[in-house]
């Protein structure tokens, strides 16, 4: 007879087996912002109507009074409801797409259309024309609550930024007179594609002059030219800008500084650009882009790199300094990183990626490198913000170096 008593005896239970099904795939969704006046209606309403074999969910966030002019310049309509007169929240139109009126951004309007998940491919966001998008593109990434609940049926696509190729120099000139940060400059400096659109409407210099102020900006942006916000879907759709799955910045003209512009006479209307007049540090009404070399890593640097971000995101100051700039002090400058990237490798060979969006940030490995991708001797990290000046630069060189 056995010395243990049944209460001793732990009771069984049956592991867990890891699934080896793969993970349901998350519905890309893309930022839209965009200038007042700038097109983003124009191109919205071509989404919503028009057949490109693509089914779209389109939100169209609605704020103050404004909510009923926007609506009647998109002018959509179910076959339905030819006239557009349908007050319901939803209205699916026949080309596949899903049209969404919210009026802000809480989660549960995005959970309500994620109830129809399966009948759509994609989601487009477009915000108000004085939206600053970071603090939307923080919501959709990297955030652990949003994670948890709608971050498993959604992942941001990127952020796509329209932009008045006739007006838009003058309204990023205008943000100058601004204290702080302009909404334009913020909407150009957080946008991963940017369309330059009324080109007809403009001269092919202004054009020129507007694309370099652009990437003067956000030289990690790729630009398109469009007319009446004409373009291919698949260019400005399932770019993965934040994605760690594929090596962002791998075109070979995002690795050079270009000297001459890649437009030719009798070009397209959609091209993407690479404005970059050699220098490594450009500047605009207050809102720089930095871009530096960064050559493979060994444990120790690449330790430093992490530190040297996480002070300069976290705590607006360099490392080695005792704080953030005195306010009183008129000639000190702030760090406020808007949005950075880069790609890079360890002394292992290991490709890394960096992403940020104002305070968050991660640096991921590639898991999945494609060795027939060529990867320059040297990798690059972008920053896109304010103050970040020739002593930054000089900083963030000094820990990879």
């Amino acid at each position: 007879m056995s010395d243990i008593e049944d209460d001793d005896v732990p009771t069984l239970i049956d592991a867990e087996v890891p699934s080896t099904e793969p993970p349901e795939p998350t519905v890309p969704l893309t930022i839209i912002c965009g200038f007042l006046g700038a097109g983003k209606s124009t191109l919205i309403r071509r989404i919503l109507t028009e057949k490109h074999g693509y089914r779209i969910a389109v939100i169209m966030n609605e704020f103050g009074d404004t909510a009923d002019i926007e609506a009647k310049a998109i002018n959509v309509a179910s076959p339905d409801d030819p006239l557009g007169e349908t007050s319901e929240e939803f209205l699916e139109l026949a080309n596949g797409c899903l049209c969404c009126s919210i009026k802000d951004l809480g989660i549960a309007a995005i959970e309500k259309l994620m109830q129809r998940k399966g009948a759509f491919d994609h989601i487009l966001l477009e915000t108000t024309g004085l939206a600053d998008p970071g603090p939307i593109a923080s919501m959709f990434w990297h955030n652990e609550e949003f994670a948890m609940g709608l971050g498993r049926d959604i992942h941001l696509d990127g952020v796509l930024c329209v932009v008045d190729a006739v007006f838009g120099l003058s309204q990023m000139e205008e943000d100058k007179k601004i204290e702080g940060l302009g909404e334009s400059l913020r909407q150009v400096a957080g946008a991963d594609v940017v369309l330059v659109n009324k080109i007809d409407l403009a001269s092919p210099e202004d054009v020129e002059n507007l694309e370099d102020a652009i990437s003067q900006v956000n030289p990690a942006a790729t630009i398109h030219r469009t007319v009446k916000g004409e373009i291919d879907l698949g260019l400005i759709m399932g770019i993965d800008a934040y994605s760690t799955d594929k090596i962002p910045l791998t075109k070979a003209e995002n690795f050079v500084d270009a000297t001459d512009s890649v437009c030719n006479e009798g070009c397209a209307e959609s091209h993407h650009h690479s404005h970059h007049k050699g220098s490594h540090h450009y500047e605009m009404r207050g809102i720089s882009s930095l871009q530096v070399s960064c050559p493979p890593l060994d444990p120790v640097h690449f330790d430093q790199l992490d530190a040297w971000i996480r002070t300069v995101l976290w705590e607006c100051r360099l490392p080695g300094q005792d704080s953030k700039p005195d306010q009183s002090d008129k000639t000190a400058t702030t760090i406020e990183v808007l949005r950075c990237k880069g790609i890079f490798t360890r002394h292992t060979g290991d490709v890394y990626v960096l992403q940020g969006v104002r305070n968050m940030y991660e640096i991921s490995k590639v898991e999945d490198h494609d060795s027939n991708v060529g990867l320059p001797d040297e990798g690059k990290l972008v920053f896109i913000g304010k103050g970040l000046t020739e002593q930054v630069r000089g900083s963030l060189e000094k820990v990879l170096r």
